[in-house]
């Protein structure tokens, strides 16, 4: 059994465990699933998902992934009342944590109170907040590229709308999509223009619409327009 420093008492406070610094985040986990009272602050850093740091095509967007990192390599805290269970579990075979041992000086085991670790857990919150922040930039910054393919299909869908050519003879009678203005209106091919038509409304003036936009009614109703060419 190893002794505890001074006569501090066991109340609120922590031993220090010992490893590697990659073993750091992995023994936290480890020993909380076997049920110790444990902790090390952790940072969360993003990073290219694996196999693509050097596979970016051009354009691309690079996923990323959330990696753990300790804020204090090496250094993992303990609740100092499972002390005697913590040193059979790190002599134990076959073992069943990353390997670690306890920090000790002079044969004794400093101690450590939850008032003298407070720095590191605002350290933890900070990075937390600095986390939820960039998750939230790269949700924005998502949204902002999705608005933009979005504009630029439907830029590029009215361009070929554009280019349609239809043959819409006089007389033939028609409403107008995608144009608010005639919402309701029925006008009439005053002239076919392959692209456009001419269409009067009853009003004073005739309005030249392009052809995309131009639904013969007969069609509208379920049945076809003799002659008409989409």
């Amino acid at each position: 059994m190893v002794e505890m420093s001074g006569n501090m008492g066991t109340a609120g406070t922590w031993c220090i465990l010992r490893t590697s610094g990659g073993r750091t985040v992995p023994l936290s986990k480890s020993l909380a699933d076997a049920g110790f009272e444990v902790w090390t602050p952790v940072r969360t850093i993003r990073r290219p998902a694996p196999g693509q740091a050097r596979r970016l095509v051009l354009g691309q967007t690079r996923k990323l992934i959330d990696v753990e990192l300790p804020i204090l390599p090496g250094f993992v805290f303990a609740r100092s009342g499972q002390l005697d269970d913590l040193v059979r579990a790190s002599v134990a075979e076959p073992k069943r944590h990353p390997s670690f041992s306890i920090f000790h000086r002079a044969g004794r085991v400093p101690l450590v109170r939850d008032a003298s670790i407070m720095g590191l857990r605002m350290a933890e919150e900070g990075a937390a907040s600095e986390h939820a922040e960039q998750l939230a930039t790269e949700a924005r910054e998502a949204e902002r590229l999705a608005r933009a393919e979005q504009l630029r299909t439907a830029k590029e869908k009215r361009k070929a709308l554009r280019k349609e050519v239809k043959d819409l003879p006089t007389g033939a009678e028609v409403t107008v999509s995608d144009m608010p203005a005639f919402d309701g209106l029925v006008g009439r091919i005053l002239e076919g223009r392959g692209a456009s038509a001419l269409v009067d409304f009853g009003g004073m003036f005739p309005v030249e619409i392009e052809a995309w936009q131009l639904v013969p009614t007969l069609i509208q109703n379920g049945n076809s327009l003799p002659g008409l060419a989409a």
